[in-house]
């Protein structure tokens, strides 16, 4: 006895005008946030900074928000 997976029989369900994607530009507004509330330095005081560290946890949370 055979069974089937529909979600597996169809291949590239979607094409390219099935989806798309916009810039927010919102990076700006939120790095901004950030350094008026001084979100990276009260990371660093929290969790500390080794001086062997090239980025500090503070500034890696906020290069990524």
């Amino acid at each position: 006895m055979s069974t089937s997976i529909p979600y597996m029989m169809t291949a590239n369900l979607l094409t390219p005008l099935d989806y798309s994607s916009k810039n927010l530009d919102h990076l700006g507004i939120v790095a901004t946030v950030c350094k008026e509330i001084g979100l990276a330095d009260e990371i660093n005081r929290v969790v500390g900074v080794d001086p062997r560290q090239k980025v500090t946890c503070g500034e890696a949370v906020v290069a990524i928000a």
